[in-house]
């Protein structure tokens, strides 16, 4: 439903001549309910437009108090209303923003709108620094005004409270999508004017689209007074029990009570109250202000069987697999987005949190990265951190290229959040809906009006009533979702006959795999894989042949593996018997393809049935469920491909024994076709049935697109060619070749640790099995080499010489080859930050007019091409995860280069292995950086005791900061370490501990350093600052010294860190930077303006171009501070339900930290860095990530705009997210207004109030 308020537009500004949009809107307490099943947020706050308010007053004067129970009384529960949602408003560029806002709260309130230029003295949103408080105080009106010069969607909330439990997280966030200058915006429903609304239908002068806003949220406070009960044992064959564990096991999760944290309970607030101490109850992710949990549905579910209505035996479930299903529940709370096969379709994407990065993902549908770019990466998930908006125009718009037609999902691919109710649906008609239609369940399909400029589709007929009433012969409501039919093509014996209307409604001369939507082009080449899905032993970490030796394994790894595998091994039971002793390894199957290709998969089902045994991390399934091959990216034909159960489509899955023998005998395979329509590099494929318990024991793949043409060969023997591998040389028909290297990263891997003679014992498992807490270990490639099993000084634990190589993939090539490393993450929850020593690469693979990169941040889904640039010469050169957690449980290895020719290694065809040449010293610029131990003060109440710093020898300033050091590009940079250690540093038993650490004050810490660069060239064997693998050893010794030998090729930030400890060193303060600047710049000290080569803020001048006030913020995370030094009074954590969040934060070894019943930045002189300009300045801030955490960060700056590119592709944003461990970026824009403009981050919970905040004081011009 969307408001038909209506906005002022007649009128024009008196200064500029811009038409004036004007929206009167209002803050104000209600509570928002999320579902129908009672979840709700009593102190629920919105932003709401001023004729919506009097309907939302009623919401809150008729809530019942107290609140009815809907496990009691669920006729009493009240459900969402539709105007409590987020507030969007629209506009067209160039025109003038201007809202009047009148708070209703208790509190003052602010809007602080990203995407726009503005004055901050004026229109902030809150008081900053010596700016005046721009806020609305209690019961008075303000007027904001904006200028909307850039399309897309932006971000605005109320940063009057900085809380990570303030106004925001109960609710109070809003978007304002900027429009193109003609559009005009209708109800997709009705056809008539829109003033505002979360779904529109927008109108151009030549083409029309559907408009989507949807807010991914976290973690508002749940006022419900019941919790779904655990489902109890139910009827299913033999009669399995599945309990209690069974509901958990499925849902992977469970919602905590605040007692659970270790915290009392929150108790009911008033109107007037936001009480950001009160801790989490029951936490909600909705979107949109909706959530669609499991366990609320798995309670319903239990409903239906106590009421005769659905089968015990047909519709057995242990929920994960029906989570999504509209033919057991009818559709969720959570938005269900409708159109027409082929409608042009706009995602306007907001994250709306507080805290997490998510991972959102669209199931059929794919997007670029730039829309208007035809070369951009194409891709169907995206990390999205907190107040980040960003726009996503549907390739082929709903449906995608193929047209085809069903429910089709998107959701957060964090599995924890998506149970926890962060989904939604399109539904994607292919018939007329003009309201007199209804679904399966009775409900009334609403009308929805076709879009101009487009061919209206057919009016449903008897014989086709189109989706989802083809389906009516197949099923009745409620049920599981009814099996697909097969069709004329497929096996013998494979699925059942289709009814009169799906044989109707198939295309013509359907394919296996394909019924009702075309899967790529008549004639296309057809390649056939047969996949066998099974469980078994597989080993991370250790020879397991050795019976004296360490091993960490997970006894119930799931996996796909080719049909043709299994065979040569001489059957399963052979197969799982070789993983088991080791006589086999395994890693996560990776297949190939050519563009233009069609993939034709048949899955079989070889897991084991009846009751699956418990663990420390699993509970026990009474069952085995239906599992799937769910793909990213390819087309196919949702409705019998998607591996899924989602809405009123088929359960389109492979069965076994557990679901009935003539079930089993018709689904135990099944075949899935794929159309590789792009090439798209890395296709993610996994399970989507029971996803939660599947993916963390491993069960993921990929598909390798390559170009038309091409084929694939082992590394060392050119002559073969593959059916899978993570390695392989491609050869293309152009003649050219190179090397392709996978790697893939799980967590929350259910790991055992066996030593000598023992029985082993779970690894960080969860407080009880089922739970989502942080848990398992890590692995890459199903491998690891756990940094905590290596022992000995920290400098050597990279070192083969040392410790031997380690098991993780070890890839390996000749310098100067064309090099290409894909990195996906299959599982689980965490963030994770790829970097590779000694290299760089394009942010976009093949693209110049891209930055350059030498980090990739990656969540669950996510996939990257790094086509490294070919600057790297021999040696080993380190490739990791780097948050220290990474690390710590062994998500690192080695990429090993030859000077020479390898027997077993051939060169690529038509290349001799040569290093290239590092250019001639001719210009050095030189530095001397002395590491010592040093009290750092974070702010007069808070320091670090155990500080550890690099200094350089001054050139004319003051010490500020951490090191950053400046040259130009294309000089040779020459730094002098000077260790003046005495010795290892103490450890601190209070230190924040890693996961799968007893005790942090156990940990042995390095008391050799290092300097080691990202992004430049340099010999990876003389000048890494580490010891890695066949390396020598290039840390430096307490009391010794060391010159470094890099080159500095390009512009940009270089992290500098010390890797003789990369767990203690840079939480400690071993961090810096290296500012590269182009090569005809020279920086001056902003205070006395000196020339200047170190420093934390410099002003940049080159011949002919304005000068550039500039600003290097270096993050920090993970510390253990004092008050006043005091050893015996650490900084406590705020509360968190991760320990993700441990420790404090800082910019620079500086913390603003907010006092948490005073959560104002109106500090005009906070202990953060300060960078002062005058209006018209360039300003330049550079960002590196020195961080700890696996946890990503953002950041913004208030009242600026900046081109996110960096090279000037020009895309406009005022947030960037999902930076992470390693993350190097610069933000560059002109300071036109006046006032202190805040920067920060967007992680208001708990990033803001721990300190990552400052000012940028921009004054006058005289």
């Amino acid at each position: 439903m969307n408001s038909s308020s209506t906005a002022l537009t007649a009128e024009r500004h008196h200064g500029d001549g811009r038409p004036v949009r004007t929206y009167d809107v209002v803050a104000l307490h209600v509570p928002i309910a999320y579902n129908e099943f009672g979840d709700h947020d009593r102190n629920g706050a919105l932003y709401v437009l001023a004729s919506d308010a009097p309907e939302l007053r009623e919401v809150e004067a008729t809530w019942p108090v107290p609140f009815p129970s809907y496990l009691e009384h669920p006729e009493l529960v009240p459900g969402p209303n539709p105007l409590a949602r987020p507030l969007v408003l629209r506009v067209r560029r160039g025109e003038r923003l201007r809202v009047r806002l009148t708070n209703e709260l208790a509190r003052p309130a602010g809007i602080t709108l990203q995407g726009v230029r503005y004055d901050v003295r004026t229109m902030d949103g809150l008081a900053a620094g010596l700016n005046p408080d721009s806020s609305v105080q209690p019961g008075e009106t303000r007027v904001y005004e904006w200028v909307c010069e850039h399309e897309g969607v932006f971000h605005f909330g109320d940063m009057s409270d900085a809380r990570g439990e303030g106004t925001q997280s109960h609710g109070m966030v809003g978007a304002v999508v900027v429009e193109a200058p003609e559009a005009t915006w209708t109800d997709p429903e009705t056809g008539g004017p829109l003033a505002t609304g979360l779904y529109a239908d927008i109108h151009l002068a030549d083409r029309s689209f559907r408009e989507f806003v949807i807010f991914m949220m976290e973690y508002p406070s749940n006022d419900n007074p019941a919790v779904p009960p655990p489902m109890p044992g139910h009827g299913h064959g033999g009669g399995h029990d599945a309990g209690q564990a069974a509901t958990a096991a499925a849902a992977g999760i469970y919602r905590p009570t605040a007692s659970a944290a270790g915290s009392p309970a929150a108790g009911p607030g008033t109107s007037d109250t936001i009480d950001d101490l009160t801790p989490l109850n029951m936490a909600m992710l909705p979107v949109n202000h909706r959530i669609e949990p499991m366990e609320w549905r798995m309670h319903r579910y239990q409903q239906l069987l106590e009421e005769g209505r659905i089968d015990p035996v047909r519709d057995a479930v242990l929920g994960e697999e029906v989570h999504h299903s509209s033919w057991l529940f009818g559709d969720p709370s959570t938005p269900v987005l409708r159109g027409y096969s082929g409608d042009p379709t706009v995602i306007r994407l907001v994250h709306g949190g507080m805290r997490d990065t998510h991972v959102f993902h669209t199931h059929l549908h794919q997007w670029r990265l730039r829309a208007d770019d035809e070369n951009a990466p194409i891709v169907d998930s995206v990390s999205i951190g907190p107040q980040e908006a960003m726009t996503l125009e549907l390739i082929g718009g709903l449906g995608s290229t193929q047209g085809a037609v069903g429910d089709s999902i998107w959701h957060c691919h964090m599995y924890v959040h998506f149970h926890m109710g962060m989904w939604g649906m399109f539904r994607i008609f292919d018939t007329l809906q003009n309201g007199t239609g209804g679904y399966p369940d009775g409900r009334p399909i609403q009308r929805l009006v076709p879009l101009p400029h487009r061919e209206a589709p057919p009016v449903p007929t008897p014989e086709r009533p189109g989706f989802p009433g083809f389906l009516a012969e197949a099923a009745r409501f409620p049920q599981k979702n009814p099996r697909p039919p097969r069709t004329p093509l497929q096996p013998p014996g494979m699925g059942r006959e289709p009814t009169p209307l799906e044989a109707a409604a198939f295309v013509e001369d359907p394919q296996p795999g394909e019924a009702f939507t075309k899967v790529g082009p008549p004639g296309a080449p057809v390649r056939r894989y047969d996949l066998v899905v099974t469980n078994g032993t597989v080993h991370y970490y250790g020879d397991p042949t050795d019976e004296h030796a360490a091993t960490w394994h997970d006894h119930n790894a799931h996996f796909y593996v080719l049909a043709e595998e299994i065979e040569e091994a001489g059957g399963l039971e052979e197969f799982k018997r070789q993983l088991a002793k080791g006589e086999r390894t395994l890693e996560p199957l990776v297949i190939r393809a050519n563009k233009g290709e069609v993939l034709e998969l048949t899955l079989t089902n070889s897991l084991p049935t009846g009751p699956q045994k418990d663990s420390a991390f699993d509970p026990k399934l009474p069952f085995q469920p239906e599992c799937g091959l769910h793909t990213h990216l390819v087309k196919y034909d949702p409705l019998v491909s998607d591996g899924s159960a989602v809405g009123w489509n088929y359960l389109s899955a492979t069965t076994t024994a557990d679901q009935g023998a003539e079930t089993n005998g018709q689904y135990n395979s099944w075949t899935y076709r794929w159309y590789v329509d792009e090439d798209f590099g890395t296709v993610l494929f996994h399970d989507h049935l029971l996803a939660n318990y599947r993916q963390r024991h491993g069960l993921f793949g990929a598909l390798q697109t390559q170009p038309e043409g091409a084929v694939w060969v082992s590394p060392d023997d050119h002559e073969r060619e593959l059916r899978r591998g993570t390695q392989a040389v491609i050869k293309t028909a152009d003649g050219k070749a190179h090397r392709e290297i996978v790697l893939a990263i799980g967590d929350f891997v259910p790991m055992v640790k066996h030593g000598h003679g023992d029985h082993g014992g779970p690894i960080n498992p969860p407080p009880f099995p089922g739970a989502p807490d942080d848990q398992g270990s890590m692995g890459v490639n199903y491998r690891s080499a756990p940094l905590s099993e290596r022992g000995g000084d920290p400098a050597h634990w990279f070192s083969s010489a040392v410790h031997g190589d380690p098991g993780t993939p070890l890839l390996r090539g000749y310098p100067g080859e064309d090099l290409r490393i894909h990195v996906l993450q299959g599982s689980h929850d965490l963030q994770h930050s790829f970097t590779l020593s000694g290299a760089r690469w394009r942010e976009w693979a093949g693209r110049e007019d891209t930055a350059w990169r030498n980090q990739q941040t990656l969540g669950i889904s996510n996939v990257a091409e790094l086509a490294l640039a070919p600057t790297l010469g021999p040696g080993d050169h380190l490739w990791s995860f780097g948050a220290a957690n990474d690390l710590w449980l062994g998500c690192w290895g080695l990429l090993r280069l030859y000077g020479r020719p390898q027997a077993d290694l051939p060169p690529l065809p038509g290349r001799t292995p040569d290093a290239p040449p590092l250019p001639a010293r001719r210009r050095v610029r030189r530095h001397t950086v002395r590491a010592r131990a040093e009290v750092i003060e974070y702010s007069p109440l808070r320091t670090d005791p155990y500080g550890l710093v690099f200094t350089a020898d001054g050139d004319g300033g003051p010490e500020e900061g951490p090191l950053v050091l400046r040259c130009r590009a294309g000089e040779w940079v020459d730094v002098t370490l000077i260790n003046e250690l005495y010795g290892p540093p103490p450890a601190s038993p209070l230190d924040p501990r890693l996961m799968n650490e007893a005790d942090a004050g156990a940990r042995t810490i390095s008391g050799r350093v290092s300097l080691h660069p990202t992004l430049l060239d340099f010999d990876v064997r003389t000048d890494d600052g580490a010891h890695v693998g066949r390396n020598a050893d290039t840390t430096v010794k307490p009391g010794a010294s060391r010159t470094y030998r890099w080159y500095a090729a390009e512009p940009g930030v270089v992290l500098l860190r010390s890797h003789a400890d990369v767990i203690s060193h840079p939480r400690r303060g071993l961090v810096g930077v290296l500012v590269v600047e182009e090569a005809d710049a020279t920086p001056y000290d902003p205070d006395t303006g000196l020339e200047r080569w170190t420093g934390e803020r410099a002003v940049v001048r080159r011949p002919d171009a304005e000068p550039v006030r500039e600003l290097v913020l270096v993050s920090q995370d993970g510390l253990r501070l004092y008050h006043d030094g005091d050893l015996t009074q650490p900084v406590t954590d705020l509360f968190s339900d991760s320990p993700d969040d441990a420790g404090q934060k800082a910019y620079n070894y500086r913390s603003a930290a907010l006092h948490p019943l005073d959560p104002v930045l109106s500090d005009p002189e906070p202990p953060t860095p300060l960078l002062t300009a005058r209006a018209g300045d360039q300003v330049a801030v550079h960002l590196a990530v020195a961080s700890h955490r696996m946890r990503n960060q953002g950041f913004t700056v208030h009242g600026q705009v900046w081109d996110a590119s960096e090279t000037g592709l020009g895309w406009y944003v005022s947030t960037i997210g999902a930076l992470a461990s390693g993350s190097t970026r610069t933000v560059r824009f002109r300071a036109q207004h006046p006032g202190d403009h805040v920067y920060r981050t967007g992680n208001l919970h708990w990033g803001v109030s721990e300190g990552w905040w400052g000012l940028i004081r921009v004054e006058e011009t005289p």
